[in-house]
Parts: structure tokens; sequence; C-alpha cells
């Protein structure tokens, strides 16, 4: 069976060619960009905040210089706090007067401090930014923000010095600044890198007057800036019976990794009452390899939730190994998942299905995936509707192991089913899948035929406008958005009369997702026809 999948890939593979692209005008390109920007105009005009920012996101994602009016008016204007830090943040991708301008009026006067702060990050101006550190409620918000790799990794280096120094003095202002800005402060303060924190975070910990969010932050903190000589106040937190200081100590001896840590962290698991403390712990063992086995295993056959038991099962996956593998196996050969009510244990039984795939158990992986539908084939529209990602991903992991899942799959009467296993044999065989997904495509169900836009958009050529088309005004948003960025990113000018269909329909979410689409189009093909920019 493997051989036959792997003999039809490579066939499919080998076939796969575009035929050649027609060029669109640069008259027409221009026309159809301002009929796109007079809908995000229409928009961000009448539409309502969550229309609103769709239209600032497509425009950040896909626009070049003429969205910049647009989003900052949006930024000094828009009524939703949500939508002006939408184009606040997005804003960072434009470079004029205009933008600057914008960014720092807003960062000296917009009404809230998060959409102040990120105007500044934006901006990029080191004074603005040292400005507003002066500032409670912009420190605050700096904080929050800065809790976040990605966001310290924004904010100018040239600033980092400033922003250490902010947090640390306003830290011990326990009146002025509340614990959850606090708690923020500490894991900002790690994010920064700064060794001055060491001390400040060691104190917290140890402080039995504050409160245990902001000790469970510092411990995290020590972790993340890898104090090992903290290790012995780490090992004593575990034992405060309070569970956000058991959780950051937990995730703090897990990141330092150090043997010692092993025995109080296998207690932890077993005996703590909280049960985000024993995720915590089976979490941070996953660390220690091996030597972890045995506890993870324990809580895998025995603790009472089965998001522990999960996390156990994750972490026996990512050590693998024979031991491993036995554990995960003990868990399969015993009643539990048979008896625990689906909808608290979906999870821990896809988990189950990857671990078996990624632990060498392929047939038997094959065999409790058909077990399993069968069990859940009743309860599949409630789990494709909140699970759908999950059960592809798990899916995907399986079919790779054992391909044959996919035949399997793919002729099951359930629609459910077939969406996917159509949707997991595109994550796994991408452009090869063209051939099956071109079928599926001819399904009488909208779920599967949804499945295989999704899945052939990705890897569409300029040839295929014919094959997208008919979708552009499709009721179903995600299919309409598959057709209308697939012929994006490979159309031409035979994708011209499509996106026009779609850009004039009565209905304003699908020309919201036409004109999101047209940006992308017109700006992918305005270098190629002219080295001016579009208007």
């Amino acid at each position: 069976m493997r051989a036959r999948w792997a003999l039809l890939i490579t066939t499919l593979t080998l076939g796969f060619a575009a035929l050649g692209q027609e060029t669109p005008s640069l008259r027409e390109l221009t026309e159809l960009k301002r009929e796109a920007l007079v809908v995000f105009s229409e928009v961000l005009s009448t539409g309502s905040a969550a229309e609103r920012l769709s239209a600032v996101t497509n425009l950040v994602r896909y626009g070049d210089d003429s969205a910049i009016p647009l989003l900052t008016e949006r930024l000094l204007g828009d009524d939703a706090s949500f939508v002006r830090r939408a184009a606040a943040e997005g804003l960072v991708r434009f470079r004029s007067p205009q933008v600057s301008q914008a960014l720092r009026h807003a960062a000296r006067n917009d009404s809230v401090a998060s959409i102040r702060w990120a105007a500044a990050v934006s901006l990029r101006e080191i004074d603005v930014l040292k400005d507003l550190l002066r500032e409670r409620e912009t420190l605050a918000a700096a904080a929050i923000s800065l809790q976040e790799p990605a966001s310290t990794a924004r904010l100018p280096g040239a600033v980092w010095p400033s922003a250490e120094i902010a947090l640390l003095g306003a830290f011990s202002d326990r009146e002025t600044f509340n614990l959850v800005e606090r708690a923020a402060m500490l894991k900002a303060l790690a994010q920064l890198g700064s060794l001055a924190a060491i001390s400040l975070a060691q104190w917290a910990l140890a402080d039995s007057t504050e409160d245990p969010f902001v000790r469970g932050s510092a411990a995290f903190a020590l972790g993340a800036l890898d104090v090992r000589n903290a290790i012995p106040e780490l090992l004593a937190a575990l034992s405060t019976d309070l569970e956000a200081i058991q959780v950051g100590a937990a995730s703090a001896l897990g990141h330092l990794g150090d043997p010692i840590a092993l025995e109080p962290l296998s207690v932890l698991l077993r005996t703590a009452w909280s049960p985000q403390a024993r995720i915590a712990a089976a979490n941070a063992l996953a660390s220690f390899g091996q030597s972890a086995v045995s506890a993870l295993a324990q809580a895998l056959l025995t603790d009472p939730v089965p998001a522990v038991r999960q996390t156990a099962l994750r972490a026996l996956r990512q050590i693998g190994g024979p031991t491993a593998t036995q554990a995960v196996l003990a868990l399969l050969q015993s009643s539990y998942l048979q008896q625990c009510d689906p909808t608290a244990c979906g999870s821990l039984a896809l988990e189950m299905l990857r671990a078996l795939a990624e632990l060498g158990q392929a047939q038997l992986a094959l065999q409790v995936t058909q077990a399993t539908l069968v069990a859940l084939r009743d309860a599949l529209p409630f789990l494709f509707i909140f699970a759908e990602n999950d059960l592809v991903q798990t899916l995907s992991v399986v079919g790779r192991a054992a391909p044959q899942l996919f035949d399997l799959l793919l002729s099951d009467p359930s629609p459910f089913v077939r969406a996917l296993g159509v949707a997991s044999f595109a994550n796994v065989y991408h452009a090869a899948a063209r051939e099956l997904l071109l079928k599926a495509l001819s399904d009488e169900n909208p779920l599967v035929r949804r499945a295989a836009l999704e899945g052939l958009a990705p890897w569409a050529t300029p040839d295929d406008v014919q094959i997208f088309a008919p979708f552009v005004t499709d009721r179903d948003p995600r299919s309409r958005v598959a057709a209308l960025f697939a012929l994006a990113r490979a159309g031409d000018a035979r994708a011209l009369e499509p996106l026009r269909v779609a850009l004039r329909s009565e209905s304003l979410s699908v020309r919201l997702d036409a004109a999101g689409a047209v940006l992308a189009f017109t700006v992918r093909w305005a270098s190629r026809v002219s080295s001016p920019s579009l208007p």
C-alpha cells in the first residue's frame, strides 16, 4: 500500500507544471486596485467594528503605501480600541511622513495606554518611547506587552536599558501598580535579559507577604534568566501548596534541567492538589529524558484529570524510546479511554494517536484511529466544529506513518470523515495531492469541497483560474477565501474577471474578502509590469 501511494505521488509531482502566464496591463491593475480601495473605504466608514478590524488586517497584510491614508485614519479616529491598536501595530510596516505624524500623535494622545505604547513602538523614536516609560499607565502597558518575546524583539535595542531601569524602579510600588502589572514586570525583565532583576526576583519569591501570582512570576523569571544558584529556592517553592508558585517554580526547574529537580518534580506530579501544578510538573519533566519516564508513566495511568494524563503522554512522546512506548501501550491496554467521556478525553485520544504513530507503532495507530472514528461517529459534527485542526494534524501524523489510512478516510460515508481525509492528505502530500483534490471538488458535500479548495490553494498555478473562479463568491467564507487568495497568489490576467466579479458582489463580506485578495494580486504584479508603484 505504501508503495502504491509513493508511485502515485511521484507520478503526480513529475506531471504537475504550469503552462505559462498572461501578464495583466498596468491600466487593468490600477483600475482594479482603485476598486479595492473603495471597498476598504466603504467598510471602514460604515462597517461593524469586526469588519473594520478585518479591513485593517488586510490592508496591513497585503497593502502597499496606498493603504497608508486608510490606516492612519483608523489609528486616529476609530471608535473601537482594538481597531486602533491593529492599525498602530500594522503601521510599523510603512515609512512616510504621514505615518510618522499619525503614530506620534497616537503615542501622545490616544486615550488607551496600550495603544500609545504600540504606536510608539511602531514609530521607533527613542525619545518618545523613553517619555512613555516615565508615565504610570504606559509603563504598565509596556510591561504587559514585553512579557512576549516577539514584543521584546520589536522594541528598539537602544530603549532596552531605559525599559529595564523603569521596570526595576516600578516593581516595588504596590500602591501604584496592581499584581498583574507587577507580575508582568518580572517576566518583561526576564525577556530583556536583566541581570539586575535576579536579586529582585529572588526577593519577591521569598517574600511571604507578596501575592502568590507575583511570586510565581518571580520563579518563572529566575528560570528564564537561567539563574542556577536559585535552584534551592525554586525547589522549596514546590512545597508551598500555592498553585501559582508551584507552576512558576516547576516551569523554571524544567528550563534549568538540573537532575536534582527530578525527584521533587516527580513528587509534585504525584501529589499536588492543583491539576495546573501537575501539568506544569509533567511539562517540566519532559526535559529530563529517560530518567523521567517512570514518573510520567505513573501519571499517565493514574491521574484523575484527563488534561494531566495528556500532558504526561505528550512528554513521553517527546522523550521516546522503548520504556516510553511501553507506558503509552499500557494506557491503551487499560479501559480508561473507552470509559472516559469523549468531551473530556477527546484531546487525550488524539494525543494517543500521535504518540503511537511517532513511537513506531504505525499499524496500531491505524487500528486505533479506525476504532476511534467508529466510537466518535455520533460526536463528529461537534468535534469537527471545535477541533477540526487538531483532528487534521493528528490524522496527518498517522497518515505519514500508515498511508493506507487515507483509503479508509476518503471512502468513508461520513462527509466529516471524508473532509478530514482530504485535508490531512493535502497536509501530507502538498502539491502532489493535486489529482485527488481535483476529484474531491466534485464531492456532493460542501465540507469536502472546502477541504479540497484549501488544499489546492497554496499550490495553484496560473492555469487554475477556471478551477477557483466559481468559488470566489461562495457562501462559505473559507471556500471563498481559499479561492480568492489562490488567484491572488498565482493568478495572471485571467484572474482579473473573477476578482472583479467578487469585488462587485452585493455581499459586503464577499467584497471585503475580495478587496484583500485584489490588493495582494495587484501589489504582486505591480513590480513586474512597471517600475513605479501603482497609485
